[in-house]
Order: structure tokens, then C-alpha cells, then sequence
């Protein structure tokens, strides 16, 4: 296969060989305003691409104004980031897995041979080793078999139709965090995008009925809600919702339930709470028929309905206000979703597309986010219980906009029918305007021949992570490479039957040199797009002029504007004591002779065609050093929030590694027949203040003058046993003790309790957590 074979976006064909249903390809995806770019331009865009890669990897000349040193930190924020939310999917499918056993073990139920399994999961490294495969044949193999993969994103799309709900994890945590891991480089998010998009394809092609379409919980739709949860979707979601979920979590007392049955329940048991009997009319069990009637319980929801319609209404301004804010790639999903539509149903209405579109942003992006925002991390604690329900009308609301709302199940919520009413056209035109983004396919094709010419592309991946995608290809490589003569069939057929999982504490991460064997030359790249020789020494040169630019001091009185290209290169190529500054300069004084004999440029209107874009491009490399900083100052802050989950995480597998410990422990114990001799840790002091700043107290009784009196004593008598206890400057004895077991705390977070009274102050459970497992660590 030639390079340019390999390069094209992904088939939008089905596998399917009888199907009709036109596929989706770059001639037909283009926006309702992408056509009126000409065809020069288009070729022009493309090569601006190639040769802005292929600078950004030059490392000969150096360039350090002020762009280029934001642009180097925002680069490395957004590969941190990455880097990061690797880390954390990693740790959240470890917590998810120990919490069911956790509770298990809570409950005494767990035999020890599951102890010990549970055992292995802790007791390995979070951050794995580097190491290396046995072999360079190996590598060379898995590096061949691996760029496939992330540069032919079918094969993947055509997998992940073919996994179980029970593969589906580690099949996306190898895919989103490690093939296309670089969540903010344009290559890889393109790729990822393509094998989207044949993923979709193929679901419209094979879902026979309009209404099903997208609705199930597939291994698919499981995919695309993890894509959401990238960095770009996080970073989207904290400034678009955070704000109002933590206006609306403080109004821990405001009770907008407006399901009639609920309401009047609530009403029976306050009458009987402040009268002490209830009237012969109020019984306690009625239907929901006789609730929703009852003239008080009407009289509780009205107001309740406006407060709900008007926190909604700021829900979706909020969202709809930041329409030019919301990810690329999230924009140009909904925008295959809307074209595939009308490809299948030409006499589809908007409305009918609308609610496929809302489908996946609604139901699959913001809704579940409003829902849960803490494992969102948008939000520091889990709501009480009315904030809790407020959102999630919220969410129904907004889930209602862009669906035909149904009130079969929940006809109380027919009440909320003239917000979607009055909101509904509104709602309806953001989702089509969501949609209005350029396509990438020809960029694509040039960040995929930078990529394969300068021979550096890598991949960080764990040999589980290798082993566990050879295993899912050759499991169903009978669907997958259906002729075995194809390249991904001779590959699986060298690699032979896929290794076993290593232990866990074995696992090590590889850099895999990711290479193809099929390639061909850069003419006949070239030639593909149709790019002529002129077309290449053109964007040769504004490239090269741009670098020389940029790296000149900006009072030199040769860079003024208008600018005289022929007096830039003279200055670059006569500099001393530059080396290579000289020899951009004399590359840019031969390419303006060569266009001008090719009749590009014109010296006698100082090579004006060529200035002007020169000039544009400064222009905008201006205002791209604010847009730097200010995507900079918002990634800090998600970075932020993604390192403080990344600890609340850790501390969790902490938790549960010293809890696994003292049941082992005391197991082992039993059967010996005799308890050794344990000593006791502590104790340890803390100030209020203390306490307080680090956000164990939660909230205090205390008075304001009294709290630098006030301290805290910790001790650990035995393991997974601790004492507390509060003492006020100058008595003897303290004022309250508690003896508190790991198990009663572990089960007070696993049910969501959040808070531990203390009388005079309240303690946040997972904050003790954190500093018990700190301070009594005992060897293990």
C-alpha cells in the first residue's frame, strides 16, 4: 500500500458489500459555507499545514519571541493534561473495580483467595516502568502493527463494533488515552475523528428504525461518551457549568420537587410533625391521581415550576453563549450526525435531525455532567439531596428540548411543557449551528506525510495495553482481516498467537518507533492532491520568510512594514556569526527567483502577492499570542482540578490497601491461633485552624474566639482502629473522645454519608481518610 493510499481518511464505506447508503467522504461533508473556498485556496490552506509542521519540527532554527515561548508552554500543559487523564481513567477503573469488592469485604464475605486478588491490584505500581520487548524484531513488528492502527482508525472502528460491554474498557483506555492519546495534536484528533465517523456510518447503515438510532448502551456509545471526557470536553464543561452546579449546590434547603406524589407526602409528614395529627381529608398512602388534584399540593409546585424554568433557562444560555468555545471535535461529531441523516433520510425535517444531534451533545456530554459533577470534577463534594434532584430536572429539561418528550412515565413532568415550548426553536438552531465547522481531511493528509518524513513518531504504551489489543485482533481477526494476504492479515500472521497479560507488577511501558513498511515518494504525495511545484516553493518561502522574521530583533529597521522580501533574505543571508540564519536567507533569495521565472511572483511590485501573505501571517501570529495565553490561564486551571482528582484517587487505593492490610492481617492471626503484639501509632496534634484549612472540618460549632484554644488529638491503638479526640488549652481531659473503625468510615462514603459529627465540629470523610492513611500508615 503507498503512502497515499494509507493516508486517505478512513473508507466511509460499510463493510457491508450490498449496502446502497452512499458513504460520507471529504467531496460530500463540506459545511453549507465551505464551498465558496477555491480550490487554490484549499490547496494553499493545505501547504500552509505541511510546512508549519514541518517548521514546528525544525530544530535548526529556534525561534523565542514571545509567541514562541507561550506556544512551548501551552504545548506542555496540553501534553501534561493528557498525560494526566491517562493516569486518572487508569485509577478510576481500579477504584470502580475495588469498590464492589471493598464492600464485599465490609460486609465479611470475601474468602481469601479473593482477598489475595484484590491484593494484587494494590499492590502495584500506579506509575509504571519503563522497559523494552525481548526482541527488536518484536518492536519493529508491534511498531508496523501499532501505526496501522492509529493511521487506518477503520480497523479500530470496525473493533470496536465487535467487543463486549466487558472489553470495552480496556479497549478505550488503550485507544483514547494512548493511540490517539495527544489530546490537543490536530493529527491524532483527526484520526480519532475519522474512525468516529466510520463508526457512525456504520450504525446508520445497520439501525433500521429512525427513532433507535444512537440510543442504545453499545460499546459505540460507550466510546463516544469517554471522547467527551477528553481534556478539550473537561476544560469545556468547567467553564461553560461549573459556576452555576456550585450557585446551585449551595442552596442545600431549596426543595423544588414537583412530582405530586412526593410533594404531598412531604406536606402529611410536616402537618403531622407540627400538629401532631393529620386531617380525616390528608390520608398517608394515596395515588398519584389524588396527589396531583390536591389543591395544596398544587398550590407548593406553581412556584417551584417558574424557579425550575428559570434556572434552566440559565443552563441553556450559559451553553448556547458558548457555541464558538465548545470543542472541535465535538462539533464536527454532531456535524456527521446531521449530514449522515439527511444522506438516509433526504425528507427528514430539522427537528427530527435536532434530536438525533441532542442526543449525543445533550445525552451524552452535558447532561451526565450536571448529573454527577463531581466525578466531573466540577464540583468539590457530592450534592445533598435537593440540589440533587433540582439537577437532574435540569438535565430532563434540557434532555427534553432535544428529544420529542415523552410524559408516559413521569406525566407531572408535562407541567415544564412551556419552557420547552418557548425554547425549543432556540435550542434547535444551536444545534445546527454546532455543526457549522470546516473538515480536516486534507490537513490530515499533510500532518500524516510530516509525521512519516521526519521519521519521529512514537508511542508510549504498556505491554498489557499491547498484548490486550493483539489479543481483540486475532480474536476476531476472521472479521477483521477477512483475506489474509491484506496488511493487517500478514501482520497478525508475524506476530503469531498474542502473549498472555503480565502480573501487573511486571507491566512496563514501551516506546514503541511506530513506522509502516508500505510508503512511496513525496512526488507522488504530491501528485495525489493535485499540489503543483509552484504551489510548494510558494508556501516554502512564506514559511521560511515567516521563521527568518520572527527570529529578527523587531526594532531592525529590514523588517518595517511595507516589507521588502528581497532586502529580508539579503539581511538573513549575509548575518554573521549565524550559520543558520544564512542559509534560510539564501534559500528564500534562490525560491524568490524561481517563482518569479515561473511567473508566481513579479520583482517589479516587490513580489507584492507573496508580501501580502507574508504580512497576513504576522498579522495573525499577533493575535495568536493572546489566544496562547489565554487557553494557557484556562488549562491551568483544569490541570488543576484533573492533579486533585488524580489525589483524591490515590488516596481512595490508599484507603482500601490499608483496609485490605488489617483483614489480611487479622485473618492470618486467627489461624494462627495467637494476636501479635501491636504498637501504637501517635499520638498525633492538629490545630482548628489546621484541620480547617486542609478541609477535614467541614463546617464548626465552635465559636469564632474560642477556635485558637481548640485542638485535635489522633491515636491508632490498633490497626484500622483509631481514637480522636477534642481538647480545649488548659484542662486536663478532653472535652469528647470517638473510637472509630476503617470499616464504619469506608461504609459512611460507600453509602455517601460525606459528613462525621463530632457535636462541636464535623468532620468530611473522605478528608479523614486522607489523613488517617497518611499518618498511621503501617508496614505492610
Amino acid at each position: 500500500m503507498s503512502v497515499v493510499t494509507m493516508l486517505q481518511p478512513a473508507s466511509r464505506a460499510s463493510t457491508s458489500t450490498n449496502s446502497s447508503f452512499e458513504p460520507v467522504t471529504r467531496q460530500n461533508t463540506f459545511s453549507s459555507h465551505d464551498g465558496a473556498r477555491s480550490l487554490r485556496q484549499s490547496k494553499r490552506v493545505s501547504m500552509t499545514a505541511l510546512y508549519a509542521s514541518m517548521s514546528a519540527k525544525d530544530k535548526d532554527l529556534e525561534i523565542s519571541d514571545d509567541l514562541a515561548r507561550a506556544q512551548r508552554t501551552l504545548r506542555d500543559l496540553k501534553a501534561k493534561i493528557s498525560s494526566q487523564s491517562k493516569k486518572n481513567f487508569v485509577l478510576e477503573k481500579d477504584v470502580r473495580y475495588l469498590d464492589s469488592r471493598i464492600a464485599l469485604l465490609i460486609q465479611n464475605r470475601m474468602a481469601l483467595e479473593e482477598q489475595n486478588e484484590v491484593a494484587s491490584h494494590l499492590d502495584d505500581a500506579v506509575d509504571l516502568q519503563e522497559g523494552s520487548f525481548p526482541n527488536d524484531e518484536k518492536t519493529q513488528r508491534y511498531g508496523n502493527l501499532f501505526f496501522m492502527l492509529q493511521s487506518e482508525p477503520k480497523h479500530i472502528a470496525h473493533l470496536c463494533r465487535l467487543v463486549t460491554m466487558a472489553e470495552i474498557d480496556s479497549l478505550l483506555q488503550t485507544v483514547m488515552f494512548t493511540i490517539f492519546g495527544n489530546q490537543y495534536e490536530s493529527r491524532e484528533e483527526h484520526l480519532l475523528l475519522t474512525m468516529f465517523q466510520s463508526v457512525l456510518t456504520h450504525q446508520f447503515e445497520t439501525t433500521p428504525e429512525y427513532s433507535s438510532l444512537l440510543r442504545q448502551n453499545t460499546p459505540v456509545s460507550r466510546m463516544m461518551t469517554t471522547y467527551t471526557r477528553r481534556g478539550p470536553g473537561q476544560s469545556f464543561l468547567k467553564e461553560v457549568l461549573a459556576e452555576k452546579i456550585n450557585s446551585l449546590t449551595e442552596l442545600n434547603d431549596v426543595d423544588l420537587e414537583i412530582n405530586p406524589l412526593k410533594v404531598y407526602e412531604a406536606m402529611v409528614k410536616q402537618i403531622e410533625e407540627d400538629t401532631g395529627v393529620l386531617p380525616d381529608d390528608l390520608p398517608r398512602s394515596v395515588t398519584a391521581e389524588f396527589a396531583a388534584e390536591n389543591v395544596q399540593v398544587q398550590a407548593i409546585i406553581t412556584p417551584r415550576l417558574k424557579m425550575l424554568t428559570d434556572i434552566a433557562e440559565g443552563f441553556l444560555s450559559a451553553i448556547i453563549d458558548c457555541l464558538e468555545d465548545t470543542p472541535y471535535g465535538i462539533r464536527w461529531i454532531c456535524k456527521q450526525i446531521r449530514n449522515l441523516s439527511r444522506r438516509k433520510y433526504p425528507d427528514a425535517q430539522d427537528q427530527a435531525i435536532c434530536t438525533l444531534i441532542g442526543g449525543f451533545f445533550f445525552l451524552r456530554f452535558i447532561n451526565p455532567a450536571i448529573v454527577t459533577p463531581k466525578s466531573y470534577m466540577l464540583i468539590e463534594r457530592v450534592p445533598e439531596d435537593k440540589p440533587k434532584r433540582t439537577l437532574t430536572y435540569i438535565a430532563k429539561m434540557l434532555q427534553n428540548l432535544a428529544n420529542k418528550p415523552s410524559y408516559a412515565k413521569e406525566p407531572y413532568m408535562a407541567k415544564l411543557q412551556p419552557f420547552i415550548q418557548r425554547n425549543k426553536d432556540r435550542c434547535n438552531k444551536f444545534m445546527l449551528d454546532l455543526c457549522e465547522v470546516q473538515d480536516f481531511y486534507e490537513s490530515l493528509e499533510m500532518d500524516n506525510y510530516v509525521a512519516l518524513s521526519k521519521r519521529d513518531l512514537e508511542l508510549n504504551i504498556s505491554l498489557n495495553e499491547v498484548y490486550a489489543t493483539h489479543a481483540l485482533l486475532e480474536k476476531h481477526s476472521t472479521e477483521l482481516a477477512k483475506d489474509p494476504s491484506s496488511h493487517l492479515g500478514v501482520l497478525l500472521q508475524e506476530l503469531g498467537q498474542a502473549p498472555p497479560q503480565v502480573p501487573r507488577k511486571e507491566n512496563r511501558t514501551v516506546t514503541l518507533p511506530l513506522y509502516s513498511r508500505w510508503e512511496t515518494s513525496f512526488d507522488d504525495f504530491t501528485h495525489s492532491l493535485d499540489i503543483t511545484q509552484e504551489e510548494i516553493f510558494f508556501m516554502e518561502a512564506k514559511s521560511t520568510f515567516v521563521q527568518i522574521i520572527r527570529s529578527i530583533p523587531q526594532a531592525t529597521a529590514v523588517i518595517r512594514r511595507p516589507l521588502r522580501l528581497d532586502r529580508v533574505a539579503e539581511a538573513a543571508g549575509t548575518l554573521k556569526n549565524d550559520a543558520i540564519m544564512v542559509r534560510k536567507g539564501i534559500r528564500c533569495m534562490e525560491l524568490l527567483t524561481q517563482l518569479s521565472e515561473l511567473g508566481v511572483i513579479d520583482r517589479a511590485d516587490d513580489y507584492a502577492v507573496l508580501r501580502d501573505e507574508v504580512e497576513q501571517e504576522l498579522a495573525h501570529l499577533g493575535s495568536l499570542k493572546e489566544k496562547c495565553l489565554e487557553e494557557t490561564a484556562k488549562l491551568d486551571d483544569v490541570y488543576k482540578t484533573i492533579r486533585e482528582h488524580n489525589a483524591y484517587l490515590l488516596s481512595q487505593l490508599e484507603t482500601y490497601k490499608n483496609y485490605l492490610h488489617n483483614v489480611r492481617s487479622q485473618s492470618e492471626g486467627t489461624r494462627r491461633g495467637k494476636t501479635e503484639k501491636v504498637k501504637e501509632l501517635g499520638p498525633y496534634k492538629f490545630s482548628h485552624a489546621q484541620l480547617e484549612k486542609d478541609g477535614v472540618i467541614a463546617s464548626s460549632n465552635v465559636p469564632e474566639n474560642r477556635r485558637g484554644n481548640i485542638f485535635f488529638m489522633f491515636r491508632s491503638p490498633l490497626a484500622g482502629t483509631f481514637v480522636i479526640s477534642l481538647h480545649y488549652k488548659g484542662r486536663a481531659r478532653g472535652l469528647l473522645e470517638l473510637d472509630l473503625k476503617l470499616d464504619d468510615l469506608l461504609e459512611m462514603q460507600k453509602d455517601g454519608q460525606e459528613e462525621l459529627d463530632l457535636e462541636y465540629v464535623q468532620f468530611d470523610v473522605s478528608k479523614v481518610l486522607t489523613l488517617l492513611n497518611k499518618r498511621f500508615a503501617r508496614k505492610k
